[in-house]
């Protein structure tokens, strides 16, 4: 970290208790200074910038994720020493070393060779080692976090990435240095296996000078990642079948860190034999113009010499046994799809889906194979249904394979990391839905397939809130009888210290609704920090089983606000940071050391008569994180619950196999991706010229540009999709196969017959690529030239999507959005989004909508006690918003799911966008 430099003018000369003495560099995360610490020790400074302030939950999940980087083990890591913020502004301090990137060296001083490149390939080996084992995935490995200090490579910046992911509060996203990345970062999923992939990337830069994809244009990369083979010419021999290994496309196939290191610790004293040279890097496919209808289109075979290989990996032809086996066999590809044999035995040639070839699109690969359970394109939104035998989408609106049969062990798998078991330090999805199984909040959404799902019922508290003061005081009783397990009877004051404690700044893993929506004294950050505050202004207990919220505002819905985990009783005097005392049908047995493996068993203090929403089947639940294959294992039958079928192609090979299609299920989750129409910007200033827009969109072709699950799935009605709780205003504007005719109307009546032009900006994603080629190309039929503009997904919130001011001042009239909501009510999905009084100049979720009757309608239903005159409010918004034509929805997004054959009593539920846990068993 070298090149210390002046500071310059606007830079700080101190964060927080640090003196900043010197600037060290920039780039996407921010500005990185030499500093001193209190003690005088030298340290580096990461400033972030200031769009990751934006908002305080994002805030309290970057530092969350960024305080887990301090669990990582000292030797060949750069110590994380601090993590803090300063105005809302994170930071964070960081060991300094004092040396060079590995970047900066090899452009400087040519590759590295001999012995020095075998230390350097151990010592980061050993340092992905030590950050996988503290539960940490890198996410950004690449020469510029390599720094060559003098007592050897120090890795840093790990875990940093995913903190800045999801402190930009995306729902889609890819975090990484695309050279560097794993194919299936490109989908937005990080592993300890994509680290691995860009370690050896890595070291090949380091060996040879160049990457082992190339460089060049992040089309042309993503190409050559997701369909060649590395170049590996230039690498010495007693390495390169091991990088080769890690190189695979399929992130089962690769070596985890440890065997990394030990295999390079032999390599160092056993050179084993070499493969023999891979070819060099490709050149860019020709781009092939977007048709009207997504069709298959064959991939020219590469220039000779250069392999082309699926996704799913395998060993290249020509090449000796890999050093790790291969966990499962290369799927074919499914019938129907027309793949030619080469001449040379062991050749694929690859697909690729719509619009230009050079992107080799992972989103759309074999979405044509995709069988249409509808001949539109469209399934019907049922109401449930009695229980049904298991078949192709069964579980989404009734429950798939009924039993009542209780025992057994019900096995978890997930690719992620372990979140938190502390029910008060928990936020994503998948750790809501487990929690219910140990703990109980006092209201929960009735787990139930369908759309009953979505309704709100009593879990610990014996009724629905009930509310007082116009909505701003809400109380509840506690059910009589509930128990820890250890037979000690729960009571409100433990409610009131799990809300409070959630609050300390160390427990930033939840949400922060509790901490804004309470009348809580300022600057309150738990009972252990604040242990002298008077908190009775926000909750009060006046006996054993009461209750009693006090809020700042009146707010209709708190009963969906307490059903968060925050409210998950815990007993003040046996809190601590590693165990949780169980008041569900379940205990927590264990957790391993390196937070790989839960294991719940039944808890023999809970009583049926206590819980009228729990009938829990399997005698033990075993959860483990950080699986590299949990899908393969859902197909083989070894798991049976685990993640959704991420990847195209493996979702083509699914729907392609009965066996496999009987156990799957595509539902509407509540995550729509929609298009933002900037009145601002004219013509778009006229509702007409906005309404063309709208009737141009082709819903169908949008559907499939989305994926095989979205292809599957219904095309959007209305802009909340059915999942969330209510009725929805169905706009007629929107068509499968759009409306030509009516949108040419549309342009006649805003002045513009003939069209005009536009520019439409997106993220540098894949998917949202494909997506506004397809709107381009619609719109393009009546006569409106859209200009696509791609912008890095880290620029995209604060200088497009989410900064109103500036889509102004540039001309940007459509913006690529994404939105999902907290829970499935749409009071949660809309305020952010449609209220005008949320858009500044510089951030906000909020870039088109600006209508005064909307804002006077959402002030109305928040604090509409009556439920059928509140759903009307928020109907009457839906309606206004497809009147303005500002927000549009592109698609309903809907994954594609897989029971596990040893599953029974299985059904989505429409929360989570999952299975639901609380319900299953196992045959």
């Amino acid at each position: 970290m070298r090149g210390v430099r002046p500071l310059r003018p606007g830079d700080p000369t101190s964060v927080d208790s640090y003196k900043v003495t010197g600037f060290l560099g920039e780039g996407g995360q921010g500005s990185v200074y030499l500093g001193v610490s209190p003690s005088g020790e030298q340290v580096a400074i990461k400033l972030l910038h200031a769009r990751f302030a934006d908002d305080e939950q994002a805030v309290r999940r970057f530092r969350r994720e960024a305080e887990a980087a301090r669990r990582v083990a000292e030797f060949c890591t750069a110590r994380v020493l601090e993590v803090g913020a300063v105005n809302d502004q994170p930071y964070i301090v960081g060991e300094y070393v004092d040396g060079p990137s590995l970047q900066h060296q090899v452009t400087k001083e040519g590759p590295v060779q001999g012995p020095a490149l075998m230390r350097l390939a151990i010592t980061t080996a050993t340092a992905l080692v030590a950050i996988h084992g503290s539960g940490v995935v890198h996410r950004d490995f690449k020469p510029s976090n390599v720094l060559l200090g003098p007592d050897g490579p120090r890795v840093i910046d790990f875990g940093i990435a995913r903190a800045l992911d999801i402190s930009q509060s995306l729902t889609t996203s890819i975090v990484g240095t695309p050279a560097f990345m794993a194919p299936e970062q490109f989908l937005g999923e990080a592993s300890p296996a994509s680290d691995v992939f860009a370690w050896a990337g890595t070291m090949i830069f380091a060996a040879t000078g160049r990457g082992a994809f190339g460089f060049g244009p992040l089309p042309v990369v993503m190409h050559r990642i997701l369909n060649l083979d590395a170049d590996l010419n230039g690498v010495p021999p007693e390495i390169a079948p091991l990088l080769w290994a890690c190189m695979a496309k399929d992130p089962r196939q690769r070596p985890t860190a440890e065997q990394l290191m030990r295999d390079l610790i032999r390599a160092g004293t056993a050179p084993p034999p070499a493969p023999p040279p891979a070819p060099q890097g490709a050149q860019p496919l020709p781009v092939q113009p977007l048709p009207v209808q997504p069709l298959p289109v064959q991939v020219p075979q590469a220039e000779s010499g250069v392999q082309v290989r699926p996704f799913n990996g395998g060993t290249p032809q020509g090449h000796g046994p890999l050093p790790y086996p291969v966990s499962g066999p290369v799927r074919p590809f499914p019938p129907g799809a027309t793949t030619e044999p080469s001449r040379r035995r062991g050749r694929r040639r690859a697909l690729v889906s719509i619009g230009a070839a050079s992107t080799a699109l992972v989103t759309g690969i074999a979405v044509w194979l995709v069988a249409r359970t509808h001949p539109e394109g469209v399934q019907p939104n049922p109401t449930p249904t009695s229980p049904q035998v298991a078949a192709f989408g069964t579980a989404v609106t009734s429950v798939a394979d009924p039993s009542a049969k209780k025992g057994g062990t019900l096995r978890v798998v997930s690719p992620s990391e372990l979140e938190s078991v502390d029910p008060g330090n928990m936020y994503m999805s998948d750790s809501l839905n487990l929690v219910r199984l140990y703990g109980r909040s006092l209201t929960m959404f009735k787990p139930v397939p369908g759309a009953a799902g979505t309704q709100i019922v009593p879990d610990l508290a014996e009724s629905l809130g009930v509310p007082s003061n116009g909505g701003k005081t809400w109380t509840y009783k506690l059910r009589q009888g509930v128990k820890y397990q250890d037979g000690t009877p729960v009571t409100s004051e433990d409610v009131k210290y799990a809300v409070l404690r959630s609050m300390d700044p160390s427990r930033s893993l939840g949400s922060s609704h509790f901490d804004l929506m309470l009348d809580l004294p300022a600057g309150y950050q738990g009972p252990a920090k604040s242990s002298s505050a008077n908190t009775d202004s926000a909750i009060q207990t006046p006996d054993d089983r009461t209750i009693v919220f006090r809020l700042k505002r009146p707010f209709a819905t708190f009963d969906d606000v307490v059903q968060l985990p925050e409210t998950v009783p815990v007993p003040k005097a046996k809190d601590t940071q590693d165990t949780v005392l169980a008041s569900g049908p379940y205990e927590i047995q264990s957790v391993s050391a390196d937070k790989k493996k839960v294991v719940l068993t039944r808890n023999d203090q809970w009583d049926a008569a206590t819980d009228p929403n729990r009938d829990p089947l399997p005698d033990q639940y075993e959860i483990e994180y950080g699986v590299t294959d949990a899908e393969q294992r859902l197909r083989a039958g070894t798991a049976e619950f685990g993640p959704t079928i991420s990847s195209a192609s493996d979702a083509a090979g699914v729907l392609a196999d009965s066996a496999l299609k009987k156990r799957a299920d595509v539902p509407v989750t509540t995550s729509v991706r929609m298009l933002a129409i900037n009145p601002q910007v004219p013509p778009f200033d006229k509702v007409d010229c906005r309404r063309a827009v709208v009737r141009a969109l082709n819903l169908k072709n949008l559907a499939l540009a989305y994926g095989a699950g979205s292809a599957q799935s219904q095309l959007p009605t209305s802009l909340v999709p059915p999942t969330v709780a209510g009725g929805r205003w169905r706009d007629p504007d929107l068509k499968a196969d759009g409306d030509q005719q009516a949108a040419k109307q549309s342009l006649a009546a805003c002045g513009k017959p003939t069209g005009f032009a536009a520019t439409y900006v997106y993220r540098d994603l894949s998917t949202e690529k494909q997506v506004a080629e397809v709107v381009q190309h619609g719109l393009g039929q009546i006569g409106i030239d859209v200009k696509l503009q791609q912008v890095p997904t880290l620029d995209f919130h604060k200088t497009y999507g989410g900064n109103p001011g500036n889509l102004k001042k540039q001309g940007i009239g459509l913006i690529a959005k994404s939105w999902a909501p907290d829970w499935p009510d749409p009071e949660s999905f809309l305020s952010l989004i449609a209220d005008s009084r949320q858009i500044t100049d510089t951030y906000s979720f909020n870039v088109s909508v600006r209508v005064k009757a909307i804002d006077d309608l959402i002030d109305r239903a928040r604090v509409e006690l009556d439920a059928g005159k509140r759903a009307d409010l928020w109907t009457e918004v839906e309606q206004k918003l497809a009147d303005e034509a500002v927000l549009v929805p592109l698609v309903w997004m809907s994954p594609l799911l897989l029971r596990g054959q040893n599953a029974v009593n299985v059904h989505v539920s429409p929360v989570f966008g999952n299975y639901d846990l609380l319900t299953m068993g196992v045959r």
